[in-house]
């Protein structure tokens, strides 16, 4: 499989990194990634292909559509963002006022906890209103 102009290959930190969970920089900011060390965190982006333990490369989706895996249901639409520390996604929902860290839109619904969903995956921030 050829490696697309919107991924990056990261080295996985701390253990195996599935694909379509969440990651964010890791210790080495320009070489590693990890999983997210909490719920609403800034995602680098989505794992392509995974690592099967630390140390090894991983590909990471940013700024295209990839599949995603779910902790909650999510709709069609719904800006995504980190759900915790196992790197599964949530729909964001802020409450007015209040920022949140988005990781994209879900392009597909998500009913149960690690249903896969594609989306697109572009960081930014939200301000729920």
């Amino acid at each position: 499989m050829a490696v697309e102009t919107d991924t990056v290959t990261r080295i996985a930190e701390g253990g195996a990194l599935g694909a379509g969970l969440a990651v964010m920089p890791g210790t080495d900011t320009n070489k590693q990634v990890k999983l997210p060390t909490g719920a609403g965190v800034r995602a680098l982006g989505v794992v392509l292909i995974k690592a099967d333990a630390a140390g090894r490369p991983v590909t990471i989706a940013v700024g295209r559509k990839a599949p995603c895996v779910a902790k909650s249901a999510i709709s069609v639409g719904d800006l995504i963002e980190v759900a915790g520390t196992d790197g599964k996604w949530k729909a964001a929902a802020p409450a007015a006022g209040v920022n949140a860290l988005v990781g994209g839109m879900a392009l597909e619904s998500a009913t149960l906890e690690d249903d896969i969903f594609e989306a697109v995956i572009f960081p930014s921030t939200m301000q729920g209103g």
